[in-house]
C-alpha cells in the first residue's frame, strides 16, 4: 500500500506552490483530517463536495488524504547524500573489476573489501543488494584466480543466496566460475521447499513493509544472509543484513512526519511538497462541530474557523474564496483547548402589563386545548348518530352538560 500510494503521488503532474495564498480555480488542494479514522466517510466526502462546488469551473484537484500520501513518500525517500554514496560504491566496484582484469589482484581485493564493508553498513542505500551480488561474484573470481577453492565456494554461496535466479555472463566471468555458480544455484533451487521467510518484526508491534534483497514483499528465501529494508509510514527506512536463522527486531526510529494535522510550518510544507498541492484544507470534527483552517503552501497558516449555528457554508466560503489576509497565524486545530462556544439564540423579552389589563395563562390554555378538541369530536359524533339513527331508545340518556364535565 505504501508503494502504491507513493507511485500515485509520483505519477501526478508537478505543480508549483501558490505564493499569494489565493484559491484560484483548478488548483490542487490537499485535505488533512485530525484523526481521520474516526470521521465517517460520508462526512469526508461531503467536505470535498462542498469545496468543489464553491471552487467553480474548472474544478480543483482534491487529494483527499494528503497526509497519508506524504507519510508514504517519507517511507520511500532517501537523503541525497545516501544516493550519492551508492553511486560512489558502484564506481569503486567497477574499479575493482578493472584492477582484477589488469592482474592487479591486491588492489582489486582492497577496493572490493571497502565496497562490501560500506554496503553492509548501509543496506538501505539504493541498489545495495544488487551491488552486493556483483561484489560476491568478483570475490569468487579473485578466489578462483588465486586458487582458493574454499573462498570460491563461500563467495558463490553468498551470491546465490542473494539472487537464486541470477547467472553470471561468461563474457564477463571465467567459464569455470560460471559453471561452479550454476551447480550451486541448482542445488539451492532444489531445496526451495525448505526456504523460510526471514523473521522480522517491529519493536512497537506496528505493521511494517519489507524489502528483501531489493524485492518488495515477504517471501521465502534461501538459508543465509539477506539484505532487508523496512519501511513504515512517516518514518525513514531502516535496514540490516539479516540471517534467516536469527530473528531481527526492527529498532524504533524517530518519526519524520506524524499522522494527522501538521503542527508547524515545516510539517505542512512537507505535506505540500509530497502531495504536490497549492494549499491544504485542515479539518477536525469535534463534538459534532467542524473546525477548518487553511494552509497556503509557501506562505503559512490562515485563521481558523469553527462551525456555528449557520452550518458549514460560511467556513468553507471563508477558506475557498480568496484573497485572504492574516496568513501569519499558527496551527490551531490539533490543540485540545476548548473551541469558541456557539452563541445561543436570543429569547423574547418579557412583556410588562399595564394596570387594568388582563393576562391569559397560555400554558393552561395549551394543556386544555387537546381535551377541548377531543370533547368536541365526541360530541359531534354523538350528535350525528342521533340525527342519522332517529329517536334514541328510552334506555339511552344523553346529558351534554355532564359529558364534558371534568
Amino acid at each position: 500500500m505504501l508503494l502504491v500510494a507513493a507511485l500515485r503521488v509520483a505519477g501526478s503532474p508537478a505543480t508549483e506552490p501558490s505564493g499569494s495564498g489565493d484559491a484560484a480555480s483548478g488548483e490542487a488542494i490537499g485535505v488533512v483530517w485530525h484523526d481521520q479514522a474516526t470521521v465517517a466517510p460520508a462526512i469526508q466526502q461531503r467536505l470535498v463536495e462542498e469545496v468543489v462546488a464553491r471552487e467553480g469551473s474548472p474544478g480543483p484537484v482534491v487529494v483527499e488524504d494528503a497526509s497519508m500520501l506524504a507519510r508514504a513518500r517519507v517511507a520511500l525517500e532517501l537523503p541525497r547524500a545516501q544516493a550519492d554514496a551508492a553511486v560512489r560504491w558502484s564506481a569503486m566496484l567497477d574499479e575493482a573489476i578493472a584492477a582484477h582484469r589488469a592482474g592487479q589482484l591486491a588492489a582489486a581485493r582492497t577496493a572490493l573489501s571497502g565496497v562490501i564493508e560500506a554496503l553492509r553498513a548501509d543496506p538501505v542505500a539504493p541498489g545495495a543488494a544488487a551491488l552486493a551480488w556483483r561484489a560476491h561474484v568478483l570475490r569468487a573470481q579473485l578466489a578462483w584466480t588465486e586458487g582458493d577453492a574454499h573462498g570460491l565456494e563461500e563467495a558463490i554461496v553468498a551470491a546465490v543466496t542473494l539472487d537464486p535466479g541470477a547467472k553470471p555472463s561468461t563474457r564477463l566471468v571465467p567459464p569455470p566460475v560460471v559453471e561452479a555458480y550454476v551447480r550451486q544455484r541448482d542445488a539451492v533451487l532444489a531445496q526451495a521447499a525448505a526456504w523460510r521467510v526471514p523473521s522480522v518484526s517491529a519493536a512497537s508491534g506496528e505493521p511494517i513493509v519489507v524489502e528483501i534483497d531489493g524485492v518488495p514483499g515477504w517471501r521465502p528465501v534461501p538459508t543465509g544472509e539477506h539484505w532487508v529494508v523496512v519501511r513504515r509510514p512517516g518514518v525513514a527506512p531502516v535496514g540490516a543484513v539479516v540471517h534467516t536463522d536469527v530473528p531481527w527486531v526492527v529498532p524504533d526510529a524517530p518519526v519524520v512526519l506524524a499522522p494527522g494535522l501538521p503542527r508547524a510550518h515545516a510539517e505542512a510544507e512537507r505535506i505540500c511538497e509530497s502531495a504536490e498541492v497549492q494549499w491544504l484544507l485542515l479539518a477536525r470534527l469535534r463534538d459534532d462541530r467542524l473546525g477548518l483552517q487553511r494552509y497556503a503552501c509557501g506562505v503559512g497558516f490562515g485563521p481558523a474557523w469553527y462551525e456555528g449555528r449557520d452550518g458549514w457554508g460560511p467556513g468553507i466560503e471563508q477558506l475557498v474564496a480568496g484573497p485572504h489576509a492574516g496568513f501569519g497565524a499558527s496551527a490551531a486545530l490539533h490543540l485540545d483547548a476548548p473551541w469558541p462556544a456557539v452563541p445561543q439564540p436570543e429569547r423574547p423579552r418579557p412583556v410588562a402589563l399595564a394596570a387594568g389589563s388582563s393576562f391569559h395563562d397560555r400554558s393552561r390554555l395549551r394543556r386544555a386545548l387537546p381535551w377541548l378538541l377531543i370533547g368536541g369530536a365526541i360530541a359531534g359524533a354523538v350528535t350525528v348518530g342521533v340525527l342519522v339513527g332517529g329517536e334514541p331508545s328510552p334506555s339511552v340518556k344523553i346529558d351534554g352538560n355532564g359529558f364534558l364535565r371534568p
